[in-house]
């Protein structure tokens, strides 16, 4: 008959469906904690994250000035003046005397005696063998320099391109050592107007720094 059922096929059944239903079963609190964990770490990640702050270290500059008080009055150069020099270029020569504003003579490292014309100026004429183109410009302009290097033993020479002139002098801008830094003659001539700036190619490397005091 259709409608008998047989007790053994109904407990196979019930156990069956029994087991097809005991992993689905586990599997929900499973799901259910994997559910709750992405809720839990998206919450995280869709939360703006505080901007984390920087510190920069700051240092304070606490190098001296290469310059004394003395001689640079502060952080100014002597005179006003505002080239420097690599030292590494100077050939340190021994002063003998200064001619005029604009020459003197030194001797090199070798002993030899050099006639030193100061490169990029021109000072009035003060020693002319004609009386007559001897102004009183041009000795304001020597004394001014031999009282600057009446103290000065050692003077620094730097060659531009031409190491001499015409006459076979030697063409340099001079510097002093202050002690603490180098300062040009050269600029400190034109600095205090006892001297005009030339432009005598091909020695242009300071032409303009010098242009400053064309007056």
């Amino acid at each position: 008959m259709k409608n008998v059922i047989n007790p053994d096929e109904y407990r196979f059944s019930n156990r069956a469906k029994t087991r097809s239903a005991k992993p689905f079963c586990r599997l929900i609190p499973t799901a259910a904690l994997s559910i709750a964990l992405i809720s839990v770490l998206l919450t995280g990640c869709l939360e703006p994250v505080p901007q984390q702050t920087v510190y920069k270290e700051t240092t304070t500059d606490t190098t001296a000035s290469v310059y004394s008080e003395n001689d640079a009055g502060g952080t100014e150069l002597p005179f006003g003046v505002k080239l420097q020099v690599d030292p590494s270029v100077l050939i340190p020569c021994e002063l003998e005397r200064v001619v005029d504003g604009d020459t003197i003579i030194v001797h090199n490292p070798d002993g030899k005696r050099l006639r030193v014309r100061l490169t990029g100026i021109n000072a009035p004429e003060s020693v002319h063998e004609d009386e007559n183109k001897n102004t009183e410009e041009g000795r304001d302009s020597s004394k001014f320099l031999k009282e600057l290097l009446a103290d000065v033993k050692t003077v620094y020479l730097e060659y531009d391109v031409e190491e001499f002139d015409q006459y076979n002098r030697t063409l340099a801008y001079v510097w002093i050592d202050t002690g603490s830094t180098y300062i040009m003659v050269n600029e400190i001539i034109l600095a205090t107007g006892h001297a005009k700036p030339v432009y005598i190619k091909p020695n242009l490397r300071y032409a303009d720094a010098f242009r400053e005091y064309e007056k």
